[in-house]
């Protein structure tokens, strides 16, 4: 009597860790990388020529979309490289516990768009990423790297830091799963990536559902 309990204890066990194993795989991951202005200024920065960063208002309209999210405010002292393979290591970890790729989306925003282009180059998995006014000149000059994944590239034609377009980036990644750029007008400069404007934040979500899904470059 007691074997026959402890055997559907030990099935019970088993199904409950099937069906958790096929909940997660269903999940959504985001991963959010900020700015460099939060780095040196914390979670209230504010830029004399763009106004206020509004980071919590951006991670609640980030997290509204049900997804599990991960953040991690950087600091001066926050080694790029290594924050980077970090991030990436995190990706590989998730996709080992059963998360499909296309269920993971990291965002980055400026600096933390130039990281996230490096966790890209670093990450082969089909996973999404969202570029928030990341390509210069000096960015296209300093890094060389091969993107993957799906990708996004958003940039605003009144940015004058980095408001370049991604084809540099979309012909020398040719391994991309897709790759589109998205050019908006919101007049704000740099600045349209300080706050969760739909401008931005509609096509986030849209590439983070796949509602995009294309095998062309």
């Amino acid at each position: 009597m007691e074997k026959v309990k402890s055997l559907r204890l030990i099935l019970a066990a088993l199904f409950f860790m099937t069906l958790l194993a096929a909940c997660q795989r269903g999940e959504k991951h985001i991963f959010y990388l900020h700015g460099r202005i939060i780095e040196d200024q914390g979670v209230n920065a504010v830029s004399e020529q763009f106004g206020p960063y509004r980071f919590h208002d951006i991670i609640d309209s980030l997290q509204a979309t049900g997804a599990v999210f991960h953040y991690e405010l950087r600091t001066p002292e926050t080694d790029f490289n290594e924050f980077t393979a970090r991030v990436s290591g995190q990706i590989d970890s998730l996709i080992a516990a059963g998360i499909n790729p296309y269920n993971i989306t990291v965002i980055g925003a400026s600096k933390g768009a130039v990281m996230t282009m490096r966790i890209s180059h670093l990450n082969t998995h089909p996973v999404n990423y969202v570029l928030l006014g990341a390509n210069n000149d000096y960015v296209e000059r300093e890094f060389d790297w091969t993107l993957h994944g799906r990708i996004l590239g958003i940039y605003e034609a009144s940015d004058e830091l980095a408001g370049k377009n991604y084809r540099y980036w979309i012909e020398r990644s040719a391994g991309t799963a897709h790759f589109e750029e998205l050019l908006i007008e919101t007049g704000l400069g740099h600045g349209f990536l300080y706050r969760p404007i739909d401008a931005w934040l509609v096509p986030a979500k849209n590439w983070m559902e796949n509602q995009n899904h294309g095998s062309d470059h």
